[in-house]
């Protein structure tokens, strides 16, 4: 780690619009550093601006970086970004201190102590490269590929994709991240399967259309289900919802903490945390029974009229109760049943456009048909919601009956509106039943591929089509599917998948291994909807490590953060380390993790330093560029791929597992190449040299903005529809019924053993610890947990300014069950669960119920600072870490196997604060960005 002595008031404050933006809310910076006079302010300055985009969140914002004599010395947000238009939060501005930080790992560092102790030596790239892959080849020739495993996640990361093919290209099925079923695959994933189209996130960038600019914005009302936007990704979506409220447009926020979203809302709906399931059925029973859905677009438009068989619990084909039908629609668009309104009989429902029906489908219908008794899913989804009255839902859910009906009122009455749904649900055993709920609302209402819809369609997925939609399966997009052949097309019929899963197999022989690979995948029998990722069950792969069964990894790959502050009972983790042979990860710096466990680290690049495109901003697509580059840090593909082309090498040129279809890029050169070509210039040097001629790349409107795009009319003479089986939007889910038990559309052709049904509809679900399954006197509060505007997830605890502002989690605690503990404002209190305790500091605030706290993750870098005597440094990780409490075993969430990160019980107590934990503005100090000398250096590889 490069090293240089204390930056200073001059050479640093002068340089940085921190300084400003500090200024701009009131925080003195003066008492935070050091005043001397360098030789560097008075060095004759060279300046440059340099285009870039911000990555410190999973989202991007449009930047600009002023950069001096080689270092960057201001960041301010691009003012002709259409949604964050000039915005920069808190956490792109960390940026100055992470790019700069004396933590940063500027070399290879190999462990030169026991793991615990923070002792490193420094060695070159290619000894690091021969180290890692000198183990792997050693474990997999040993034990066999099962011995390899690979993870990323947890913030500060790009490697999403090298971290799924990385064990692929070893033979193994092993990988995981601590979001993905925790946070994002669940709402991602079930809207492919719902209806082919884009999820109801508003934070990772999937909800676009109610940004659109001027009088193209034509959003009435957005209900901000379990989402934050002013926090997560404040300059974009955060911004854009100020707009929003600006020009008229009503919010509802459902949220346990008075958000800063919710301040501004017109209803806020407080929700006991993990109920939200029984609010959801609340608002779908009083717009049932009070006829405030959209009739027709439920009728002709969702799988709502189709009898279900209640054997199967399928829809119920027309050929099966009319064997001498014949349907007027193609294999791939099957014809079911439905009760029909015009004869007051059962028949065949063929899909056809609404205008057309031979049939008057009723929604709500429960009856027999030759001796066996149907009901439609809608019958079966009103008959799931009726018991929740509004009443019901206030006793249950902690929230007022009449507001719980003021915002159903407001929802419904629009003439557009959606529903914006965050991660929460993802952290809880209710993962999969949310977001079924949420679009199920929107369905029922009409609210998709409207203009002013969260749920409408945009870009090249949302052009209005010309054949009948499909939906690729296995990897974002359906990558895995192409590339091996694995995983059935949803919209295909059977024999089409049939026929294509032979030609691509023959094609690949490889084809059986990736279907394997599927099959033995931890956690996948019980938790099929993690096959979308390619990502293992988190539990089952700690429980295999611990065990041995059903096989035992031993060589970890990790890609990304401070795994100890980010899984799940980090405790349980932080057991079975002492199994693992071998663990190389790689990072800008080192956190607890790599300090706890690593035995190699490769340093990475900061943002500021990586040729990338993120995500988009409507439809302008935008550069992350090397603003600058120090050390012999590397963009974030390049460890592993550098380490598969060693270990190729190793075993005379071949790989014992899949060819990789896509490894990442194994230069910088490749990288930047790969840039360049997204963003369509014809070289790097080109697009550097001319940005403004290649960035932003705009997509014409009339090519990205599109509405009722199911209703085109496609190549078969039929309305477009949706990807789905049925063509349909599947509001009662039906392919998650297949989904258990074999595990279509996924593995395949060769399934999955069946595990326990899935529902296919939104249910509720009773936390496991709560007040209700809980003695209360022991765990009397249910803590649930959120982000702050001053980092992104495990990220910048180590950013001195953000660190001035938040120097420690605060536990939000209502004044009245404070005030029974004896606790007072900024106390620092104590709070266990079953697994653990951890330490914070109260603020009290009506913002939460009585029987609620609030407290955000968090970890502590200084408390592995030089300043503190060695013999009392520790990790940082167990003293105020949230996930020291949480909950990683089950009960899980059926479909994707989420454990409990929000809404389990705990105790708080009044207590002092931990040793080494930082909280004067003066003790930052050592935190202060040194490496502004550093020189500029040049590509490692």
């Amino acid at each position: 780690m490069a090293m240089k002595a204390s930056m200073t008031r001059r050479s640093f404050v002068k340089t940085t619009a921190l300084a400003g933006a500090a200024a701009a809310i009131g925080v003195s910076l003066s008492d935070s550093l050091v005043e001397v006079d360098p030789a560097y302010a008075d060095e004759p300055v060279e300046t440059k601006v340099v285009k870039t985009s911000c990555h410190g969140c999973i989202q991007m914002c449009p930047a600009r970086a002023t950069v001096e004599n080689g270092v960057v010395t201001k960041l301010e947000g691009d003012p002709d970004a259409p949604v964050s238009r000039g915005s920069l939060c808190m956490k792109g501005l960390n940026q100055l201190h992470t790019m700069y930080s004396p933590r940063r790992v500027l070399h290879p560092l190999k462990r030169a102590g026991e793991r615990g102790e923070n002792k490193w030596e420094r060695i070159s790239w290619d000894e690091a490269i021969e180290e890692a892959a000198t183990h792997i080849c050693d474990a997999i020739d040993k034990y066999g590929p099962y011995a390899f495993f690979a993870s990323v996640g947890g913030g500060g990361s790009y490697s999403f994709m090298e971290a799924m093919t990385l064990p692929m290209a070893f033979g193994s099925p092993t990988v995981f991240e601590p979001g993905c079923a925790q946070c994002y695959l669940p709402r991602w994933s079930l809207s492919k399967l719902f209806y082919g189209g884009i999820d109801q996130s508003i934070a990772d960038n999937a909800v676009q259309e109610i940004f659109r600019t001027g009088d193209d914005n034509k959003a009435e009302v957005v209900v901000l289900w379990g989402a934050q936007p002013s926090v997560s990704q404040t300059a974009e979506s955060g911004r854009g919802m100020a707009e929003l409220r600006a020009k008229g447009v009503k919010t509802i926020v459902v949220d346990p903490n008075f958000s800063p979203d919710a301040v501004k809302a017109d209803v806020w709906l407080p929700v006991r945390p993990a109920t939200d399931t029984g609010l959801l059925l609340a608002w779908f029973r009083y717009i049932f029974e009070n006829k405030l859905y959209n009739e027709e677009f439920t009728k002709y438009w969702t799988n709502l009229p189709f009898l279900i068989d209640p054997d199967t619990k399928l829809p119920v084909e027309a050929k099966e109760l009319f064997p001498d039908y014949v349907s007027p629609t193609p294999d791939n668009t099957p014809a079911y049943a439905c009760f029909d309104a015009r004869t007051n009989a059962v028949a065949p429902f063929p899909y056809s456009a609404p205008a057309d029906s031979p049939v008057d489908p009723e929604v709500f219908w429960a009856g027999e048909f030759n001796g066996k008794t149907y009901k439609t899913a809608g019958q079966i989804y009103k008959e799931q919601a009726d018991p929740w009255t509004l009443e019901h839902a206030e006793e249950v859910c902690w929230v007022p009956a009449e507001r719980i009906e003021e915002a159903i009122k407001l929802y419904t009455g629009a003439g557009v509106a959606g529903i914006a749904n965050g991660v929460a649900s993802d952290m809880t055993e209710s993962a999969s039943q949310v977001p079924l709920g949420c679009m199920g609302l929107d369905s029922i209402m009409g609210y998709i591929n409207k203009p002013g819809c969260t749920m409408t369609q945009y870009g090249a997925a949302g052009a209005p089509p010309t054949k009948r939609p499909v939906t690729y399966n296995n990897g974002f997009d359906g990558m895995f599917s192409d590339m091996y052949g694995i995983g059935a097309v949803v919209g295909m019929s059977p024999a089409e998948n049939e026929a294509r899963a032979k030609a691509l197999g023959e094609a690949n022989p490889q084809q059986k291994l990736a279907n394997q690979l599927l099959i033995d995948r931890l956690g996948m029998k019980d938790h099929k909807g993690l096959y979308a990722w390619c990502h293992s069950h988190i539990p089952t792969v700690r429980e295999a490590i611990a065990t041995g069964e059903p096989y035992k990894p031993r060589v970890w790959f990790d890609m990304s953060g401070n795994k100890l502050a980010m899984l799940g009972n980090a405790k349980s983790w932080y057991e079975v380390f002492p199994e693992i042979d071998y663990i190389i990860g790689q990072y800008p710096m080192l956190t607890s993790f790599h300090i706890e466990a690593a035995d190699l680290v490769f340093p990475v690049r900061e943002w500021l330093e990586e040729p990338m495109v993120n995500m988009t901003q409507l439809n302008t697509q935008w550069l992350q560029n090397e603003v600058v580059h120090i050390g012999e840090t590397v963009s974030h593909s390049i460890p592993a791929a550098q380490v598969i082309a060693r270990c190729k090498e190793k075993w005379g040129g071949s790989l014992p597992g899949l060819v990789p279809g896509y490894i990442g890029n194994a230069t910088e050169e490749e990288v930047k190449a790969s840039v360049a070509e997204t963003l369509h210039a014809p070289s790097w040097d080109e697009l550097v040299n001319n940005t403004d001629t290649y960035v932003p790349y705009v997509t014409p409107p009339e090519e990205y903005w599109h509405y009722n795009q199911h209703e085109t009319i496609v190549d078969d003479g039929l309305p477009a529809g949706f990807g789905t089986e049925s063509r349909k939007v599947e509001t009662y889910c039906q392919i998650l019924i297949k989904l258990a038990r074999t595990g279509y559309p996924f593995c395949y052709p060769e399934p999955q053993e069946a595990c326990e049904d899935y529902s296919p509809i939104c249910e509720f679900i009773e936390p496991a610890e709560s007040p209700v399954n809980d003695d209360t006197d022991e765990y009397p509060f249910v803590l649930t947990s959120g982000r702050v505007p001053y980092f992104h997830h495990g990220t910048m605890r180590h950013a001195a300014f953000a660190r001035e502002l938040y120097p420690a989690p605060d536990v939000r605690i209502n004044p009245r069950s404070a005030a029974e503990l004896g606790i007072e404002h900024m106390d620092w209190v104590k709070v266990s669960s079953r697994r653990g305790e951890i330490h914070g500091r109260a603020y009290l605030t009506e913002g939460v119920h009585p029987g609620v706290v609030w407290m955000e993750r968090f970890w502590n870098p200084e408390c592995y600072d030089a300043s503190v005597p060695e013999e009392k440094q520790t990790a940082g990780w167990r003293e105020c870490n949230v996930n020291v409490l949480t909950k990683n075993d089950a009960p899980f969430n059926e479909v994707y196997g989420s454990y409990t990160n929000r809404g389990f019980t705990v105790k708080v107590e009044k207590s002092e604060k931990p040793d080494n934990i930082w909280v004067e503005p003066e003790q930052f100090a050592p935190f202060l960005p040194t490496l502004h000398s550093e020189p500029i250096t040049k590509d490692v590889f």
